[in-house]
């Protein structure tokens, strides 16, 4: 017999109220963007975000961030959390009971917010499967060898947060029904390769702070390493000594990768873009702005000049930020991510509107040189 979460007495009632303290204190840029949704969509993200960034937090904070030996000692226990926090997620889904009531990843508020949005929804279980599939990876500690490597940890650890949002724009709320979504093709079909785009984006942006760390939170596959002649010790090297040229093979491969998984996204939005009004088209519109600035200023003098400039590039954004927020009507990226035909080698030239506002995709989604969640969100401090 399965009890009915009640939403609306005592002090502790209010289990969005739980999540929305969760999501907030990380100030996501995926938060800020999914207020700008109606109240109960509004939830829906609320108890997805701070179901994700619960046992985010517990791999990254709790596990990552340990010496070799603590991590040696804490890995068969943080393994076991995931598969807990998994057991929950399906658990709310099914609108049964919580399985771990007591000692489960996720609080009770957080459980019953789940269990009142995704378990009135038909939204599926995988983005939280890809996710929690992405942290084993990071708890194992499974080296990256090739390119399909890293896709599929993005495909968990980015893409699969971020099909959450593109679901949650499209859908649409019925206090009898419930949440249901127009889409004939899964979320993360039209998710996954634009939120792959902004991680590669990241990736190169923050490669500077995150080389500083341990080589095993620097997310980039060992094949890549490889065509670029270059190794992560040479990396850190070579920005240690302000050599940027050095990096500039290793820039040019990932840039290319990046374009390519950007305009794969763009041929997929059409369905998407069909549905949506105009202030949701706006509010994913959002979501990208930064990380077409952030490439497109890599792209304009190659990645080594990008790093010499990068504290010019860094507080050009913050100005841009500040400039657009004062802008109501924010983003036009042409409705359809509109550019001049990208051109493999030189990829073109972006049309963007001058009022594009940033804000980063992948805060809840991926972070570089750690666990997942970032992305919805991100973005996370380097290396965190």
């Amino acid at each position: 017999m399965t009890t009915t979460p009640v939403p609306n007495d005592g002090p502790n009632a209010d289990p969005f109220s739980a999540c929305n303290t969760l999501a907030a204190a990380k100030n996501a840029n995926l938060y800020r963007a999914a207020m700008r949704l109606g109240p109960e969509r509004q939830q829906f993200f609320l108890a997805a975000y701070a179901s994700m960034r619960v046992i985010d937090d517990i791999v990254d904070d709790g596990f990552l961030e340990l010496t070799d030996h603590e991590r040696d000692y804490a890995r068969e226990d943080t393994l076991i959390a995931i598969d807990h926090w998994q057991q929950q997620i399906q658990a709310a889904k099914a609108d049964a009971d919580n399985p771990h009531p007591e000692n489960g990843p996720l609080s009770q508020q957080v459980f019953d917010a789940l269990r009142l949005t995704l378990g009135r929804s038909d939204l599926n279980v995988d983005p939280w499967i890809g996710l929690a599939d992405a942290l084993r990876r990071d708890v194992a500690e499974e080296p990256m060898d090739e390119w399909d490597d890293f896709i599929t940890y993005c495909e968990g650890a980015t893409a699969a947060p971020a099909s959450i949002f593109v679901y949650l724009l499209s859908a649409r709320f019925d206090p009898e029904i419930g949440y249901t979504s127009p889409l004939t093709n899964p979320p993360l079909y039209h998710a996954r390769d634009m939120a792959i785009f902004c991680y590669i984006v990241h990736i190169l942006r923050d490669l500077p702070d995150d080389i500083k760390g341990p080589d095993r939170l620097v997310t980039i596959p060992a094949d890549i390493l490889i065509a670029a002649d270059i190794t992560l010790g040479e990396i850190r090297n070579a920005i240690g000594q302000k050599k940027f040229e050095e990096l500039d093979r290793l820039g040019t491969i990932l840039l290319e990768h990046a374009w390519e998984h950007f305009e794969t996204g763009q041929a997929r939005s059409a369905e998407l873009l069909a549905i949506l009004d105009p202030e949701e088209t706006d509010t994913l519109s959002r979501l990208f702005a930064v990380y077409i600035e952030l490439a497109s200023a890599m792209m304009d003098n190659g990645y080594a000049a990008f790093l010499m400039d990068r504290e010019f590039v860094d507080e050009r954004i913050s100005r841009f930020n500040k400039r657009l927020n004062k802008i109501r009507h924010a983003v036009h990226c042409h409705r359809y991510f509109q550019t001049v035909p990208v051109h493999r080698g030189c990829f073109g030239q972006f049309v963007m509107d001058d009022n594009a506002y940033a804000v980063a995709l992948i805060d809840l989604d991926a972070r570089t040189g750690h666990s997942a969640v970032v992305a919805i969100s991100v973005h996370p401090q380097s290396g965190k």
